[in-house]
């Protein structure tokens, strides 16, 4: 008999060029369906990675995490009574949902180091597809910033689990996150300049997670590139902050954006997206970000050649 599992999304970050603010915003829909993902209730309860991240000079990259939150409650203030809220921090934090379990989180955290340098060949997280929680690396895309990974049931369209992974693993296949306001660096990279900055990253990935999907319009929080400097998502367009709004009104229920939900059979898929990588040359530009998306009862990761990336393979139960 086939399990009844909730479906599991994956929006991700990329890196390419921006222009001017924007005005409009897209919800992210049930693949299939006419209806939209939401949190039934309001209020994002996050946790935040003990370890942080080694390489920001103290806590630094904390302040930039709290700053971005701080961005949406204040979009929140103006219309809703949807509220964040940050829980005790975990060591060792697991991304990804499990059903019926009672330790699921919302979880924030940085990979800093790749599960292709790390994950011996032979291991059986491999297959598992558990590499990144067992050995706390990064296991997606070279060329991806940051990835939410949001679970939902696709009967209702509800929210279960949101999760939040940065790309800051080295030998060229993660990104320098910085938390200084200015200047873009210029040739030489440090801390003291912005790179890939942690403020703009988190304000367009807790778009993600409040149920925002990407626009292809310049300047809009949720387009879903950032070249090296860029600190404009930090400001939420008025088009990101509209979508929120009408999402979650203040005193009345999560709107929908379709018709009502129907009852129905819970399925899994995995959407996963290709982009742009930080290692590349300098001045070189790829293709932003694209979703896809394939039924699955399960995902297996291509390691061999550094394959990112790559369409989901179903597998049987």
């Amino acid at each position: 008999m086939r399990r009844s599992l909730p479906w599991l999304a994956l929006s991700v970050l990329a890196l390419a060029a921006s222009g001017a603010e924007a005005q409009t915003y897209q919800r992210t829909l049930v693949p299939g369906r006419p209806f939209c993902v939401v949190w039934p209730g309001r209020d994002y309860l996050y946790r935040i990675d003990a370890a942080g991240s080694s390489r920001t000079p103290g806590d630094s990259e904390l302040s930039a995490i709290e700053a971005a939150i701080a961005s949406w409650r204040a979009v929140s203030d103006t219309c809703s009574d949807f509220t964040f809220t940050r829980g005790q921090d975990l060591v060792h934090p697991r991304v990804g949902y499990v059903k019926d379990s009672q330790d699921n989180e919302n979880v924030l955290t940085f990979r800093e180091v790749d599960c292709n340098d790390i994950v011996p060949p032979e291991d059986a997280c491999i297959d598992e597809d558990t590499c990144a929680n067992t050995y706390a690396c990064w296991d997606h895309g070279a060329a991806t910033i940051g990835l939410t990974t949001t679970t939902f049931s696709f009967r209702t369209g509800y929210i279960l689990d949101a999760d939040i992974e940065l790309n800051a693993s080295t030998n060229g296949r993660g990104f320098t996150f910085t938390t200084v306001d200015s200047p873009p660096c210029d040739g030489q990279v440090s801390s003291e300049c912005v790179v890939t900055d942690i403020q703009n990253t988190l304000t367009h990935e807790l778009g993600h997670v409040v149920g925002l999907d990407h626009v292809s319009v310049p300047g809009s929080t949720m387009e879903p590139t950032a070249p090296p400097g860029e600190t404009h998502k930090r400001i939420i367009d008025a088009g990101s902050a509209q979508g929120f709004c009408d999402a979650y009104p203040r005193g009345l229920p999560p709107t929908q954006c379709g018709e009502r939900p129907d009852l129905g059979r819970h399925f899994q898929a995995v959407s996963t997206g290709t982009g742009v990588g930080c290692g590349a040359a300098p001045g070189s530009l790829f293709p932003a970000a694209a979703l896809l998306g394939a039924l699955a009862l399960g995902r297996r990761r291509e390691r061999a050649g550094g394959r990112a990336g790559a369409a989901p393979r179903a597998l049987r139960d």
